[in-house]
């Protein structure tokens, strides 16, 4: 496991609210947005297991499996976070764009470590570049499923039954998350 400098210095983040990260979100247009505790996200080896034998994007984008973190891994990273915001986008075209922009936004106000995912595959490009390297590093981003996130678990740890209708990497999912803190 990888430890943090115990000498860097961060812009206090912590003295961004909540309130304030799901206003931001909100200005954005969410339709849902949730700051949870990273204790709240699920995690299975079973959900990459999904990804490799019913998916036909595996091995196939740089932003799904083999290419992505397992779910050890990305349980080694939510260790050094503590909060997490679930957003719900008005429509499935709009997840990708609108955690880039909170990403950015976030990172603007202290947050280094923000990161974004959705639970739709990549599609910047029209072919991936899967033989070379990414054409957007700055916008790709794995989905959530590929890092082991249990995506339906999730948000009914939350309360968003409302949400668990939606079927991973299928159109019409509307969920993402950015990692704060």
């Amino acid at each position: 496991m990888i430890s943090e400098m115990p000498n860097v210095k961060h812009l206090p983040a912590e003295r961004v609210s909540s309130a304030q990260v799901v206003q931001e979100a909100e200005n954005l247009g969410c339709a849902n947005v949730k700051v949870i505790s990273v204790h709240e996200i699920t995690l299975g080896h079973w959900v990459r297991l999904r990804c490799q034998f019913g998916c036909s994007y595996f091995n196939q984008r740089h932003t799904c499996p083999t290419f992505t973190p397992t779910s050890d891994e990305m349980a080694d990273i939510l260790m050094h976070y503590s909060r997490a915001m679930i957003i719900e986008a008005p429509r499935s075209a709009d997840v990708h764009s609108m955690v880039l922009n909170l990403e950015t936004r976030l990172r603007e106000k202290g947050f280094f470590r923000a990161f974004g995912m959705g639970a739709l595959p990549c599609d910047l490009c029209d072919v991936c570049t899967i033989e070379s390297q990414c054409k957007y590093p700055d916008q790709a981003r794995p989905t959530l499923q590929a890092c082991g996130i249990d995506v339906s678990q999730t948000l009914l740890n939350i309360g968003w039954d409302f949400a668990v209708k939606f079927q991973p990497c299928t159109e019409g999912h509307t969920i993402g998350m950015v990692l704060l803190d």
